[in-house]
């Protein structure tokens, strides 16, 4: 492949990886924020259950079992998940950005034996 349209691909491929690191800070902070959520709504309904008397060795599955907080666990999960995604696909335009420099080095020195 032509060394321009190498470099086309390589900047193309730079400008994913900034919209992806733009995007990862953005899912990042949505992750941090449904765990807080999470633990938030957990505590309190533990907090709750034990007052109200409710014996402790059942507390952690009853707050399990409480809508809400399952609710806000499932959207900490999809959170964090999306997350890890968004890494996954950093690393593969990195990857491709390697394959791409090593292809234009080659056919550089390729260009300079003829």
């Amino acid at each position: 492949m032509e060394i321009a349209k190498l470099q086309e691909k390589l900047l193309q491929q730079n400008e994913w990886l900034f919209l992806k690191l733009k995007e990862q800070k953005d899912l990042v902070v949505d992750a941090a924020q449904t765990e807080h959520d999470y633990r938030i709504a957990v505590a309190k309904k533990m907090l709750e259950l034990r007052a109200e008397g409710t014996p402790v060795t059942i507390i952690a599955d009853i707050t399990k079992g409480e809508k809400l907080i399952a609710k806000l666990k499932l959207d900490r999960d999809i959170a964090k998940g999306m997350s890890d995604a968004c890494n996954q696909a950093i690393m593969a335009i990195r990857a491709s950005m390697s394959g791409l420099q090593s292809l234009i080095s080659r056919d550089k020195e390729a260009m300079k034996l003829l």
